[in-house]
């Protein structure tokens, strides 16, 4: 396995937004003005580069009372630890953590663990600055000459807030045209940092993508307690499943990714759908159904990814044509894409659920073997799976 750093990092930092809901491009955006304002600073480009993955970065230890408009100190800081942790176990240069860490921390020390002035990092210091101006101005409909005095305006008034270098590097910016036109043209708005990337030439390899992948793993099955370890278990077997049927390494290896990441679109469901102790009703269901659809739009931005975005996104896919999100039917779904849908079904039902205790084996193997008469999984692959388990 070999892929582009920029391009997994850049890819899953739209998992986060979709999290967010509010706004589908934050972590794009800000990365753009990040990376926009270390430059004016002189900042060098080792120094950018990692400005702009900790901006795209910044909101990974968003927690579900954040999503919900619960913003106190508290949740702030809570979230800004549990940035930290997680992005200490994926390899990326020391300094990106920190700068999460304290990415809401104000120069004059408003912030949830009050540092003030230069002893906050200066990356941190340029993602608050741009943060706070993208939940202000990210909604705004059309950019004209009012707009933009409001943006001045808005600099000059929160000068306490922010270094003179930082506000001073913004005035010389915006003086640009083109980087407002930039920022507020919304037919380019969820590709607003590729036009600042700056060069990265570092290729993971599988043991950097599984670090990675297991992160955001945690934090898709994090969301819900009723699904903890889900998508982990999947990729155990989904890995043990290929092996048994003969496939080599490296297709295993994209087996365990895509276990891994299969659920990630459910960063896009409403976070009481996913916390309901019960059973769905309609409407909530279709909410549920969405993710499928997402994980496919998040997994289709990283480059190289093409084989474990079908193996990922198609896992509610059945034979006969009646799963979703696109129905695709036995003619276009591939054994290994059967194998994930096994593997999807096997989890669930051996896991507990808020309506019922996880099922002995006997009854598991049974009602996937009803599926398989059904048309909905393969029969054939569904016996040789039951002997690797």
């Amino acid at each position: 396995m070999d892929i582009s750093r920029h391009s997994l990092i850049f890819g899953l930092s739209y998992a986060l937004d979709i999290a967010g809901k509010n706004n589908l491009s934050h972590s794009k955006s800000v990365a753009y003005l990040t990376v926009k304002l270390a430059r004016e600073m002189r900042m060098s480009e080792d120094e950018s580069l990692a400005v702009y993955y900790a901006a795209l970065l910044h909101d990974i230890g968003i927690g579900d009372e954040y999503i919900l408009g619960i913003r106190y100190d508290t949740d702030i800081k809570k979230h800004c630890i549990i940035g930290e942790q997680i992005l200490k176990k994926i390899p990326l240069p020391d300094e990106i953590p920190t700068m999460v860490l304290y990415h809401h921390e104000y120069y004059n020390g408003h912030g949830p663990f009050g540092l003030s002035g230069d002893t906050i990092p200066k990356g941190s210091q340029i993602i608050c600055f741009a943060s706070a101006f993208d939940d202000l101005f990210c909604k705004a409909a059309y950019f004209d000459k009012n707009l933009y005095l409001d943006i001045c305006n808005w600099a000059e008034k929160n000068k306490p807030l922010f270094s003179e270098e930082i506000i001073d590097a913004f005035r010389r910016i915006i003086k640009r045209e083109y980087v407002l036109f930039d920022y507020f043209n919304h037919e380019t708005k969820y590709t607003l940092s590729d036009k600042i990337i700056v060069g990265d030439t570092v290729r993971y390899d599988y043991e950097d993508v599984k670090k990675i992948a297991l992160c955001f793993a945690d934090i898709i099955d994090q969301r819900s307690p009723f699904t903890y370890y889900h998508s982990t278990g999947i990729a155990d077997l989904a890995k043990k499943a290929a092996g048994h049927l003969g496939y080599g390494d490296e297709v295993q290896e994209k087996m365990y990714i895509a276990g891994l990441l299969h659920d990630i679109g459910k960063l896009h469901v409403p976070a009481d759908i996913l916390h309901k102790n019960g059973k769905l009703e309609p409407d909530e269901r279709f909410e549920i159904n969405k993710h499928a659809y997402y994980t496919r739009k998040i997994l289709e931005q990283v480059q190289g990814f093409d084989e474990i975005v079908e193996l990922a996104s198609n896992h509610h896919e059945k034979l006969d044509g009646t799963g979703y999100p696109y129905g695709k039917g036995a003619v276009h779904l591939s054994e290994l894409e059967r194998v994930m849908a096994i593997c999807d079904v096997y989890q669930a039902l051996t896991e507990d659920r808020p309506y019922r205790p996880k099922l002995p084996q006997e009854q598991v193997w049974g009602m996937i073997f009803q599926m398989a008469e059904n048309m909905h999984l393969d029969m054939q692959l569904a016996l040789k799976i039951k002997q690797a388990v």
